[in-house]
């Protein structure tokens, strides 16, 4: 018999993505059943419209009555089931008030929520991805196990010249998101037929995960240099300034999409580039779900954990000996983090020249 079932993985950009595989293994598992997902209201538009989900419920804090609300359309949907991904109080609060008779989480938790849940699921092991992690979370509800995804980087292999990351369901951008895209790419007078579109991302939510702006302008200014390759910022409009500081040495050179689009536009932006390059963010996880090829920079966090889950992924990863903290800010008090510091624009403009199949002769040139 068909279940209704509620997805509680409320906020974090990063962890909503990671828990897209997880959702996309239920439904194909699962295929008569009413997935219904809670989430902050600032994701809403995200997953609204998404093929493989049939119900998005936005809780707006902000509002006066927003729990209110939330609260009465958690309980309208009648859920059986409802399995928490984050593992926090709000959300093991939330699965708890939508009144589902299974409530699935992990044991332990963050904030005591599994005191919220009445089926816990073991957590063996922190030393797994995200995205393997939410995975086995499912395989409680009888989803057929996934193995995990080769991953090269973390072997220091070569990448896959596959972009592809078939364990992601797609994100469907609506018609008005692919129009406000084209327009982007026709102000700039671009043309994926004769050029390679590379994306850099210099924002990151944690200042410990920042690969300093200077070396951003340096990056674009040697992938300026080669034939046939456009640059292009892309942050969240909270970024502006940081942008700006990359940018502004390179003048009209550098496009801008940073704090242009919503989230499903972005999302096609970044599946048309044939990089993106950024620190381990929100972003980064969106462009690996967008089917992008992705330079990652790895200094406090570790690849391992939250490392982009593509096995076309290119890491750069520091040696400091402090590394990965995991801290938000640097708890030696450096600025730019040593870990990030040591990350040098040689290796990563070495990598993302690898994506974009020059030849050797070419990077010596432009150095």
């Amino acid at each position: 018999m068909a279940e209704r079932i509620l997805i509680v993985q409320l906020n974090d950009l990063r962890d909503i993505l990671h828990a897209l595989p997880a959702v996309a293994a239920l439904r194909r598992s699962r295929p008569d059943d009413h997935l219904v997902w809670a989430v902050d209201g600032n994701y809403v538009d995200l997953l609204r419209g998404q093929p493989w989900l049939d119900r998005v419920i936005g809780w707006h804090r902000r509002s006066p009555r927003g729990l209110f609300r939330f609260v009465r359309e958690l309980r309208s949907e009648r859920c059986g089931i409802a399995v928490d991904f984050q593992g926090e109080l709000r959300s093991g609060l939330a699965a708890r008030l939508s009144k589902a008779r299974r409530r699935v989480g992990y044991l332990p938790s963050l904030e005591m929520a599994h005191v919220f849940y009445n089926e816990r699921r073991p957590l063996e092991s922190l030393n797994l991805h995200a995205v393997e992690r939410n995975l086995a979370l499912v395989e409680h509800l009888g989803v057929p196990p996934t193995p995990p995804l080769a991953r090269p980087y973390l072997d220091g292999k070569p990448p896959s010249e596959d972009p592809a990351s078939p364990i992601f369901p797609a994100l469907r951008p609506q018609e008005r998101d692919i129009a406000a895209v084209n327009a982007w790419c026709d102000q700039r007078r671009f043309d994926p037929r004769r050029e390679q579109l590379v994306l850099l991302n210099p924002a990151c939510n944690r200042p410990s995960h920042r690969w300093p702006a200077a070396r951003f302008t340096q990056l674009a200014k040697r992938l300026l240099s080669l034939g046939g390759v456009r640059v292009a910022l892309v942050a969240p409009a909270h970024a502006a300034t940081l942008c700006e500081e990359v940018a502004r040495p390179l003048g009209d050179a550098i496009g801008r999409a940073d704090g242009r689009f919503n989230m499903l536009a972005l999302s096609e932006l970044l599946s048309r580039a044939r990089v993106v390059v950024s620190a381990d963010s929100g972003l980064l996880h969106l462009a690996v779900a967008s089917g992008a090829v992705v330079v990652g920079l790895y200094g406090s966090s570790d690849a391992v954990r939250s490392g982009p889950y593509s096995a076309s992924a290119a890491v750069i990863t520091a040696k400091a000996a402090c590394s990965p903290c995991y801290s938000k800010n640097c708890p030696l008090q450096a600025d730019p983090p040593h870990c990030m510091d040591e990350l040098g624009v040689d290796r990563v403009f070495a990598a993302v020249l690898s994506r974009l199949g020059q030849q050797a002769g070419a990077a010596r040139r432009s150095a």
